[in-house]
């Protein structure tokens, strides 16, 4: 399963990468704008291998209680800015709204980036409405109104390699939630989910 979960990852941007390759070979009058939007895309789908690869290296070291924190003071609202700017190339019709406190906390800068756009990025995906990241004293959520999770499903989703995809929530390759809970315990945090299939979810940290 583990292996059928990685290939699956890799098979769809190693097929762009090879089409949009051979395109080039074979076409050599190419117009530029064609090829550096061919490139473009080559680059892309290598970046995402890169990514799945940095996930499996985190999950790794996460699992062997070898990942160390580097502690210091961050301002959750422009880490949230952040992150949201970095998402906007990819949602560039989405909105996501940032509410509530100003708030610095003691945390991992770098894990912390990847459990929130983790956070995000499913409220995007799952979603077609506005996304709420609102920032309180004591705890950051993440609220959509999308296709929900299944009660049956909740228990489940943190675990590794597990992939949720008969009602259209896939976890892609059953990391993602599975680093974000591992990041949060290893701070001391909380991770709460609630989520009503059809509805919506409503993703937790509590610091």
């Amino acid at each position: 399963e583990i292996i059928s979960a990685i290939s699956h990852e890799f098979k769809n941007p190693i097929s762009i990468i090879t089409g949009y390759v051979q395109t080039l070979q074979n076409d050599k009058d190419l117009p530029k704008s064609m090829r550096d939007k061919f490139l473009e895309k080559i680059n892309s789908n290598a970046n995402k291998m890169t990514l799945i690869i940095d996930k499996l290296r985190v999950a790794l070291k996460l699992e062997e209680e070898k990942e160390k924190l580097e502690l210091k003071d961050v301002n959750l609202n422009n880490l949230c800015k952040t992150i949201i700017n970095d998402l906007n190339d990819k949602y560039h019709n989405r909105q996501v709204v940032i509410e509530g406190l100003e708030t610095v906390i003691k945390a991992d800068e770098t894990l912390l980036n990847m459990v929130i756009s983790n956070l995000i990025e499913n409220a995007l995906k799952y979603s077609e409405e506005l996304v709420i990241v609102r920032i309180e004293q004591n705890s950051l959520h993440v609220i959509d109104k999308g296709i929900g999770i299944s009660e049956s499903e909740l228990l489940k989703i943190t675990k590794k390699f597990y992939r949720v995809s008969h009602n259209g929530w896939n976890n892609s390759l059953g990391l993602g939630l599975y680093i974000v809970h591992k990041i949060i315990h290893l701070h001391n945090f909380t991770l709460e989910i609630n989520s009503k299939y059809g509805i919506g979810s409503e993703f937790t940290i509590k610091y």
